[in-house]
């Protein structure tokens, strides 16, 4: 194009918005795809880990339910015990992915320009996720340095999502914060 017909006045802010806004919506869809990982880990976590469902179900029914309940009743109070298990976790995941969800889908529309309005209490979930999501790296670190299991490898893969997180929702604020202010100084430019 010919710079004598048209001289954008801040071509170099609209460059920034449109860098800032596609990392917006590439970082909300990340963590749509990390709330699945959340889901598996909380899955790895229960039917995995050092005390699984079927350890605390069992012990549940040996300790306190076999007089009560006698051995007839005790496959069926097995069953409903696996149930409602299952239902608790499958109605937590759904809770998780749901939040995320919202934040990755908020950050999406914001980022893509397709809000209808602007909401800002996904920017507050991010935060709070960034909070939790640091707490969690602290706690894997200190379970990596703590070890005595021959669970390291699955501890540290624990350890690099949660970073990834954590950097994923710092990079959503921090280009929510980008986009304010290149927006104040594009509208005090025009």
């Amino acid at each position: 194009m010919d710079s004598t017909l048209y001289n954008p006045k801040n071509q170099g802010i609209q460059i920034q918005l449109r860098y800032y806004r596609d990392s917006l919506a590439i970082s909300g869809g990340m963590v749509i795809v990390m709330s699945i990982w959340d889901i598996i880990k909380l899955f790895i976590g229960f039917f995995l880990g050092e005390d699984t469902i079927e350890e605390l179900v069992e012990a549940v029914i040996n300790d306190s339910g076999s007089p009560v309940i006698g051995d007839e009743y005790e496959s069926v109070v097995r069953i409903v015990l696996w149930v409602t298990i299952l239902l608790i976790l499958l109605l937590f995941s759904a809770v998780i992915f749901l939040y995320h969800l919202y934040i990755g889908l908020n950050a999406y529309r914001v980022g893509r320009q397709t809000a209808k309005k602007r909401k800002r209490l996904y920017i507050l979930l991010t935060f709070l996720s960034t909070i939790f999501a640091g707490l969690l790296i602290m706690s894997n670190i200190l379970i990596l340095i703590n070890a005595t299991d021959a669970s390291g490898n699955v501890d540290f893969a624990f350890l690099i999502m949660e970073v990834t997180a954590f950097i994923n929702y710092i990079f959503i604020l921090y280009s929510v914060y980008k986009i304010r202010i290149l927006e104040k100084a594009e509208g005090g430019m025009a």
